[in-house]
């Protein structure tokens, strides 16, 4: 049995490599001692001076037994208690280990400090785990915990990180990843940057696995880019569900992928011939639009002409006939959005000399609404209701053909000044109303073709056209066209 010596509490000293560093409160353990004593003694070893490297037979470093220590120096005490033993320093370390891994108010840290020290003496992890009482997976999840940044380690567990959040911390693979997340461990925005972090993670993996199955048809090129290549396809992080297809031409057709952090881009080389060819060819059907649009434009322009000549030399007497009809158009109509220059040359009435003159005022000046007040009116509706750009026309889409072009469209504003000026004796001419009901040629001249080539159908009605459709329910326009052509030189004939 050994000896129990009262050794001074001057003369005992902490173990530096104590793997328990925070002794935590030791006011109530102090309390008990005041009134009971130190009730278990400390084991001490020798302390060999850092200079002479030997005892000076009076000071002692404890091996078991800090917190008793710590709460005696509390509670006043002089001595205390020892039992004195010789152990190497591999011995002393694997004791104070050994006693302090039993403690439940181990901190996670401290606990994977101790089993990395153990270690470091030489121990294997099946050994620790028998003298610890935890299970080797454990020992191995705990030292890898040291991996972590130190620093937010322990601010982490300040925080109330329990064992479990560091458990899941495990999860991420990628340590620079985990030190992100652990500075929130402990916070209310752990979850959600774990589950961003873990996400990531499934998006590298996924990464990986596609850049594996494009390299057995591509290489990589990271300059690669929409101007220099055709893009094929892409996958990134919002597809992960996506697998790599293999086209049917990678066999002949060279192919290479690009690698960015949030995606990576299949290309292939860039058939320039094609490419120059579709290009022409939408510029052509630009410039054909461009030069359609210009001749409806005209063309409507021209029509304006026709109404507004016809409402400037309208009488007085027409407008007071056609009163009711004129206040209908007028309510939905005048808006205040009135042309005040083309309301002055419908009225005939000499302009103001000077800029910035109110209208109304200026036509009240020249006496127009009390002699004709009627046509003033009609001048002011129509001239906030119609301008040159108001035709029949726009770019409309159409389903048959799958194609979008200027074409005919509806105007219900323009239906309602025809309908008033119809009213006050005007006559629509033929052009007019074709242009109305979508008859009118100009709208057959634009019209988009299904195929570049005929089909057998319309090839059989029409051997000499190259403008009918490849495939077709009804005759497009052009075997339309055709037809009338046909039509036409028989009469002739």
């Amino acid at each position: 049995m050994a000896e129990i010596k009262y050794i001074p509490v001057s003369k005992l000293w902490r173990h530096p490599d104590n793997p328990r560093k925070d002794l935590g409160d030791v006011t109530e353990l102090a309390e008990s001692i005041k009134v009971n004593g130190v009730l278990q003694n400390l084991t001490v070893v020798p302390l060999i001076g850092e200079i002479t490297k030997k005892w000076d037979g009076e000071s002692y470093r404890v091996i078991i037994g800090h917190r008793r220590l710590a709460a005696a120096k509390l509670a006043g005490l002089e001595d205390l208690p020892c039992v004195v033993v010789e152990m190497s320093e591999r011995e002393q370390l694997s004791t104070m280990l050994t006693e302090n891994m039993q403690r439940s108010d181990l901190t996670v840290y401290e606990q994977a400090q101790g089993f990395q020290m153990m270690l470091d003496m030489g121990d294997t992890v099946e050994r620790v785990a028998d003298r610890s009482g935890f299970s080797q997976s454990t020992i191995r999840r705990r030292i890898k915990l040291l991996e972590l940044n130190h620093d937010n380690f322990k601010k982490a567990e300040q925080r109330g990180a329990t064992l479990s959040d560091f458990v899941e911390l495990n999860k991420i693979e990628d340590l620079d990843a985990r030190n992100r997340v652990l500075e929130t461990l402990g916070t209310a925005n752990f979850n959600r940057e774990m589950q961003n972090a873990l996400s990531d993670q499934k998006y590298q993996h996924r990464k990986a696995e596609w850049i594996e199955q494009l390299r057995q048809f591509a290489v990589e090129n990271p300059d690669a880019n929409y101007s220099t290549h055709t893009h094929v396809a892409g996958y990134g992080y919002w597809n992960t569900s996506k697998d790599v297809e293999v086209p049917d031409d990678a066999d002949s057709v060279a192919y290479c992928y690009k690698v960015s952090q949030n995606q990576i881009d299949l290309y292939k080389e860039r058939d320039l011939e094609k490419e120059n060819a579709e290009t022409a060819k939408r510029e052509e059907k630009r410039q054909q639009e461009q030069f359609y649009k210009d001749q409806l434009a005209a063309l409507t322009n021209y029509m304006f002409e026709l109404r507004r000549d016809f409402v400037t030399q309208l009488s007085t007497a027409e407008c007071k006939k056609h009163l009711g009809e004129i206040v209908r158009f007028a309510v939905d109509a005048f808006d205040s959005n009135y042309d005040g220059e083309l309301t002055i040359k419908l009225l005939g009435v000499a302009p103001p000399e000077t800029d910035g003159v109110d209208l109304l005022d200026y036509l009240e000046s020249t006496s127009v609404f009390s002699d004709q007040p009627e046509k003033a009116l009609l001048s002011l509706a129509y001239s906030a209701a119609d301008d040159g750009s108001n035709g029949y026309w726009g770019w409309v889409w159409k389903p048959d053909y799958q194609s979008g072009g200027y074409g005919w469209e509806e105007n219900g504003s323009l239906d309602a000044i025809y309908t008033l000026l119809v009213a006050l004796g005007y006559e629509m001419s033929d052009e007019e109303k074709a242009l109305q009901n979508g008859t009118h040629a100009i709208f057959s001249t634009n019209a988009p073709k299904k195929a570049d080539a005929p089909c057998d159908r319309c090839k059989a009605a029409h051997p000499n056209c190259d403008k009918c459709c490849k495939a077709c329910d009804e005759p497009c326009n052009a075997a339309q066209a055709c037809k009338k052509d046909e039509e036409r030189t028989e009469n002739n004939d």
